[in-house]
This record gives C-alpha cells, structure tokens and sequence, in this order.
C-alpha cells in the first residue's frame, strides 16, 4: 500500500512540474518594469555650415527636473483589428539624472545618447510577454493639451505664445519576452523655428539701433494630429522584439480657425531692455554678425497674405521709424508660403537710411524621415 502511494506522490509532482515547463513564457510576466531611456537629435556630430542656422539646445528634453507626456497601449495578439488596452495615459515622466563626462560642465553629454539621462515615473508599470506595445511621447509635459481621441489620434494643442520646442517620439515593441530593456524614446522637432536677423547695409559704425518688434498676421495656435498606433514598418524584423526606427510619421498640423489671426512677440526697448545695436555683418551668411531676436516655434501653417515682421529702427539719435515687411512675399524651397515642421527659417533683414531689404534661408532642423504630407491648414 505505502509504495502504490509513493508511486502516485512521484507520478503528481512530474504532472505538476510538467505543467509549469510548458509555460515558461509566463513566468517572469508582470516582474519588470517598463521603463524608458530620452535622446533628441538636436547636435550634429561633425561640422555642418548650417549649424549655426538651427536651434541647439540639448537641455530643451535633456535636463534635470524637465518632465515629458507618454502614452502606450498594448495590443493582446499583434492583430491590428483587436481591441487596444491602455497602459499609459498622458503619464508624466520626469528625468532624474543626467550623465555628464566632465562633472564641472553641465553640457558634457550626448543628447542622441539614450544612456545620458534617467528618467522615472510612478506607479510603475510591468510587461507582458505577449502581444505588441505602441508608444508615443511628448516634449514637454502638458497637463491638458495633449489628449487621445477614440479612434487612438493623439492631438496635441500649441500655443505659439508659450514659445516651447515641441518635440515627439514613438516607439514600438513586439514579444517583449524577447527584450524588456528600456524603450527608446528618439525625438524629432515638430514645429517651425523662426527667427529674425538685423545687419546695415554697410558699415556706419554703431549708428543703427533697433528699438521695437513684433509680427503680425500669423497663426497664434495649431493641433498636430499623429496615430499613435505606430505600425511596424516593411524592414521590421520581429526576431529582434525591438523597433528602434519610428520617425516615419505623417505630421498633420491644423492652424487655428479661419480668420484667427494675432500679433505675436511684441517687444519694444525701455530701461530694463535697452535698444539693440544692428551691425555691420562681415559675412552676410553668418548668423553671429547680425542683432538677433532669437527663436520662435511656431505652427506650421501656410502664411496668409499679411503676414508680415513690423519693427522700429532709429538712426544716428533720431527718432525711430517704423518699418513693416511682407514675409509672406519672402521666397521658401520650392515656392511655396510654407512653415513646414521640423523646418528652420533664417530671415536676414538688411537695413539702411532709406529703408530695408529682407532674404530668407530654410534648412530642415534634422536630416530625418519625417514626412509633412498631409498637411490639414484650414
């Protein structure tokens, strides 16, 4: 009798263990955290002529203290018409530590590393070992203004007075057995950046000054519309688990409604902010050589027929006079009257006793694959 029942006590604990062998996929599920690692392509590794033309600022995403909005889903069997479960909404992710190679040099990092940052959120989340997870973030956090509607369309509202470079990045994991390291969060610029430049005509000494600016007939506020269910693209191969690639993306950018039109960036000198001298650039084509008004990101949007830069300039101790110029009339690659996203816009504005002339120099802000098509300007 006693050796039928340790018979069956051996034949029970190899049925039992043989049960937990076949699931081995399940074991670690809900065990490691989903975390994320932060680059942004902002420098450029070797020396390009239109470094100087571009924002660059690396402490914009990378710094201590800076806070990013991301969004997740997960998607049970990677079958595109399954229901998506939402893992992240709008969670604030904060970064905690940067890694500096010169401990006394707070820009001593690489901003496309995606170790030179850490950043945390709470309360944690934890992968599954099946399906696919869709990621997407933005730069820098809103509260609000960024939202997913029911058919997972992020739409993320800008206000051009609040001057911030808006930045976006997607991500996408299959089989995240295969891979439960961080998920790389690559962002990519997704305004327009502007900015205004004043030189003479020639060289008069310190005569010139530059005492009011504004713009006018501009676009004050956009929604950008992306999927953020990013779709693996054709070369995705599924052994590796890992899709690091992702800035493939349509940017669907809506101005603001018809006929909303504002005057932006007003300033005007007075004690506090005196008059800016304007120069006499030995290299027209150097920014440094001009009296400039710095960045602005704006949206993307087609220019209306008024736009225009309006400023005051005083020559000599006489009283300033004011100067109003179409941009609009100012000639864009290929034409066309276009702020296009992830675009730089130079405009040198030479200026003279009887007058002033403007040109413009456009560039892409990063050589990546982001394409602007459709555009939905109403």
């Amino acid at each position: 009798m006693k050796q039928r029942l340790f018979i069956f006590f051996v034949l029970a604990v190899t049925i039992l263990t043989g049960c937990v062998k076949d699931k081995p996929s399940t074991m670690d599920e809900g065990k490691h955290p989903i975390l994320f690692s932060a680059a942004s392509g902002v420098t450029t590794k070797t020396y390009d002529p239109y470094d100087k033309m571009r924002p660059n600022d690396p402490s914009t995403l990378i710094k201590v203290g800076n806070e990013i909005s991301v969004f997740g889903v997960w998607l049970p069997d990677k079958d595109e018409d399954a229901d998506y479960e939402t893992v992240f909404y709008n969670r604030r992710l904060r970064c905690d530590h940067v890694y500096l190679s010169d401990p006394l040099d707070p820009t001593s990092f690489d901003p496309e590393d995606q170790n030179s940052s850490t950043w945390n959120y709470d309360p944690l989340e934890y992968w599954k070992n099946t399906g696919a997870y869709k990621f997407t973030a933005v730069s820098p956090y809103t509260a609000s203004d960024a939202t997913i509607n029911s058919t997972y369309d992020l739409k993320i509202s800008y206000r051009v007075g609040s001057n911030q470079d808006l930045m976006v990045a997607r991500s996408f994991r299959v089989e995240p057995d295969n891979g439960k390291d961080r998920v790389e969060l690559d962002f990519k610029h997704v305004t327009s950046a502007v900015r205004f430049l004043f030189g003479t005509a020639s060289d008069e000494g310190d005569k010139f000054k530059l005492t009011a600016f504004h713009l006018e007939n501009l676009s004050p506020r956009g929604t950008l519309t992306i999927d953020s269910r990013l779709t693996s693209p054709i070369n995705f191969d599924p052994s590796d688990g890992v899709n690091p690639a992702g800035p493939d993306y349509p940017l669907n950018w809506t101005a603001g409604a018809i006929g909303v039109l504002g005057s932006l960036f007003s300033w005007s000198a007075d004690t506090s902010d005196p008059e800016k001298t304007i120069t006499y650039p030995t290299d027209p084509d150097d920014p440094d050589g001009y009296a400039q008004m710095g960045w602005y990101y704006m949206v993307p949007h087609t220019l209306n027929s008024g736009a225009a830069v309006v400023f005051s300039v005083s020559y000599d101790g006489q009283p300033a006079v004011e100067t109003t110029i179409n941009i609009s009339d100012c000639e864009l690659p290929a034409g066309a009257d276009v702020w296009s996203p992830n675009h730089v816009y130079n405009y040198f504005v030479t200026v003279e006793q009887s007058g002033a002339d403007i040109h413009v120099v456009a560039t892409e802000w990063e050589e990546v694959s982001i394409t602007t098509d459709p555009f939905l300007f109403e």
